[in-house]
């Protein structure tokens, strides 16, 4: 039976149509351009980066990479469409992670509507070309695998998961909400679900880091709590406020549940449980809330009190003009978008002259955390100080450079390093004091960074 476009279908029409557009428009960040660079140089070599080749400050010291799959396929997006295509790729993975957490949806049209537009809210300020978009794709996937009936398919997936990025912990998760079922409810199930969660939990054993994948990724989450990188802070900010609002109804759902979960099928149990564990990530640090909306999203819905379908009407000439007006414009911002500042999207975190600036600067250099990336992709041949890899560098290292960038205390960090060249943000302390050294001087400025230049001749008095 062919499906209809009636008027239930308008509202998520539309929502979906906006969200396409949005997708094209995925903005670059400082994460993009070390996966890029790590892409390029395994492109190149034939082989797995195993070693740190970027820096001189942690060159030739032992590299943990998890994200080998995602940087070749970045690199090689990148090769055949440049910034437009990876923008393109990255967006699509969001996309289908939302478009696919819809449709595993039940329940009233209202509702569905309802969670569609949180589920929006909580997830696109996420949307960026970073591994985390492929990962959020992945773990709406898994969820299909378990309401299809498909678990035993989830163990292979963890493989590439785990290769891919090291979210494959909520691929773990989902394995062991199958497991927890299969204990509670499901009894006759356990074998099969205990074989498909220890399969999980040994698929990051099935990668370059063998044994060492779980402390090597414990250890860069420490490494950025450390640090207080902002997406690994508990969310109590107020853009997190929807998070909270969704979190509270997925809560009272769940205690205001008339059926017995014995009752309930197995997937929207299942679906509860993962949520569950999800919930507590997402309080644990913000970078985990969109994965956690994804499920989230779907189990409320299944758990909602049923209530009777209205019959929906075909969709009119209006509707369908108001979807034809709505592509159209989508698709006129999108080309204005790359018709214009791509720097908007991220695509242009340094001007041209600041990059020949740094080109012309002598080794060796020091440079923000957060441009590090971009400085190995842009000048190839040059080592950086630093980047956002926090399992790239010593805490020590990453905790100086840190108090250098906010605080300006750099004198003894230039010193021990010999730093002749100094990448700063324009305006910020360590930029002022480098102002007033007579040591250094500028050799470029304009209003987002400031490159200075040390004589090798004279010493940084550091006032």
């Amino acid at each position: 039976m062919r499906a209809r476009f009636t008027d239930d279908h308008v509202a998520p029409a539309l929502i979906f149509i906006v969200l396409g557009g949005l997708a094209c428009v995925t903005p670059a960040q400082n994460d993009t351009w070390w996966h890029l660079r790590s892409g390029q140089q395994m492109w190149q070599t034939g082989w797995f980066l195993l070693t740190e080749p970027f820096s001189h400050t942690a060159n030739g010291a032992e590299l943990h990479n998890h994200w080998w799959i995602s940087q070749l396929a970045f690199y090689g997006v990148y090769s055949l469409g440049g910034p437009f295509l990876l923008s393109l790729f990255a967006g699509a993975c969001a996309l289908a992670a939302v478009l696919g957490s819809w449709s595993l949806m039940r329940g009233p049209w209202e509702l569905r509507v309802a969670l569609l537009a949180w589920l929006i809210v909580v997830t696109v300020p996420e949307w960026s070309v970073r591994p985390q978009v492929v990962s959020l794709a992945l773990l709406v996937l898994a969820s299909h695998l378990i309401v299809r009936n498909r678990a035993e398919w989830l163990p292979a997936m963890c493989v590439v998961w785990a290769n891919t990025h090291g979210m494959v912990v909520f691929g773990i998760a989902l394995g062991g909400a199958l497991l927890a079922d299969a204990l509670l409810w499901s009894r006759t199930e356990w074998r099969r679900a205990a074989a498909i969660a220890a399969a999980c939990a040994a698929a990051p054993l099935i990668s370059p880091l063998g044994l060492s994948y779980w402390p090597q990724v414990l250890e860069t989450v420490s490494v950025s709590r450390e640090l207080q990188i902002q997406e690994y802070r508990m969310p109590f900010t107020t853009a997190d406020f929807p998070f909270w609002l969704g979190l509270a109804a997925f809560i009272v759902v769940l205690m205001r549940c008339k059926r017995a979960p014995r009752e309930l099928p197995r997937a929207d149990r299942v679906l509860a449980l993962a949520g569950l564990v999800l919930a507590g990530a997402a309080v644990m640090a913000s970078r985990n809330i969109a994965f956690f909306a994804v499920v989230a999203a779907p189990a409320l819905s299944r758990l909602w009190p049923a209530t009777v379908r209205r019959a929906a009407r075909p969709a009119g000439v209006a509707a369908w003009g108001l979807a034809t007006a709505a592509m159209i414009a989508a698709a006129a911002v999108v080309l204005l978008q790359w018709r214009g500042n791509v720097a908007r999207l991220g695509w242009e975190p340094m001007t041209r002259e600041t990059v020949r600036a740094v080109a012309y600067c002598p080794d060796p250099i020091f440079n923000h955390l957060e441009d590090g990336g971009f400085l190995m992709w842009a000048l190839p041949d040059r080592r950086i100080f630093v980047d956002s890899r926090m399992e790239a560098y010593p805490l020590t290292l990453l905790r100086r450079s840190r108090d250098a960038d906010l605080n300006g205390e750099y004198v003894d960090l230039f010193r021990d390093y010999r730093i002749r060249c100094a990448v700063t943000t324009t305006g910020s302390v360590l930029q002022q004091r480098l102002t007033s050294d007579p040591a250094m001087r500028v050799v470029h400025a304009d209003e987002r960074h400031t490159v200075f230049s040390r004589s090798s001749t004279q010493a940084s008095t550091g006032r």
